[in-house]
């Protein structure tokens, strides 16, 4: 970061101060420098990016916690900008940082960072956020996204996983708009078959193809419809602006325990 400039803001502006009961940053933002490992192509129009530590040389990821962001840093027209992405990857997964990246026409750092070569060297500033999954998770939860909002929530659930936090029920809510953008949904249907109370819900607002028999329309009907005890039930919302703001509100309508947010700008 340079010198005397603020932390940035991530590529989803949080929403209210976190409650008392809330879990807080544990760890203190630095700077950083890592370098690509690989970009593996996962649907027509997002990537996933892997990172490794290169502070001096291999070493492993920083600590952070699950749903924190990390800012990049690259050159573009002899000036240095950054912008923040969630991290996908859970805090016990040391090799490498994952993000996973939506194209977008005409916006640069998403078309720059799909062209990396393994080894290239860039700087980041990590962790940062506090839409943090409260740990230990003792309610029910449920996840909800659209597009590339669900990455904090897929290292969230792995955290869980890994610290067998799966004794209550878990909804991934997932939104897109045609079954060819469905974003780790190969994993989250294992997850579905292993874990009992994991329960995996896609929604499709403009499926393009008769071979999907899944839900049909927007993530804010499944929520309605799936949440029986919305006052034992935590939940985390990511995605872009309008899509949050509703199902913020409708959350808040049915009484969850607790409504966190996290808005894509």
């Amino acid at each position: 970061m340079i010198q005397g400039q603020q932390p940035p803001r991530p590529a989803t502006a949080t929403g209210p101060a976190p409650a008392a009961h809330e879990g807080r940053p544990k760890f203190r933002a630095g700077r950083h420098f890592v370098k690509v490992r690989n970009v593996e192509w996962v649907t027509p129009t997002t990537y996933l990016i892997y990172f490794v530590m290169d502070d001096n040389g291999p070493s492993p990821v920083f600590d952070f916690q699950p749903g924190q962001f990390l800012s990049l840093f690259v050159e573009k027209d002899g000036k240095v900008i950054n912008r923040p992405y969630s991290i996908a990857s859970a805090p016990h997964e040391k090799d490498a940082i994952e993000l996973c990246i939506k194209v977008v026409e005409g916006g640069f750092m998403s078309n720059f960072l799909k062209d990396r070569q393994p080894g290239d060297r860039y700087r980041i500033m990590a962790p940062l956020g506090a839409f943090i999954l409260e740990d230990p998770v003792e309610t029910d939860i449920a996840f909800i996204s659209t597009g590339t909002g669900v990455a904090p929530f897929v290292g969230m659930a792995k955290h869980m996983i890994r610290h067998n936090q799966m004794d209550h029920d878990v909804y991934m809510f997932t939104g897109v708009r045609y079954v060819k953008e469905l974003l780790y949904h190969d994993l989250f249907l294992e997850w579905e078959r292993k874990y009992p109370n994991f329960h995996y819900v896609p929604n499709i607002s403009r499926p393009e193809t008769p071979e999907w028999k899944g839900r049909v329309g927007y993530v804010q009907k499944a929520v309605k419809e799936a949440i029986k005890d919305p006052a034992n039930t935590h939940t985390y919302i990511c995605g872009l602006h309008e899509m949050v703001e509703q199902t913020k509100d409708l959350c808040q309508k049915m009484g969850f325990g607790a409504v966190r947010v996290e808005k894509w700008d």
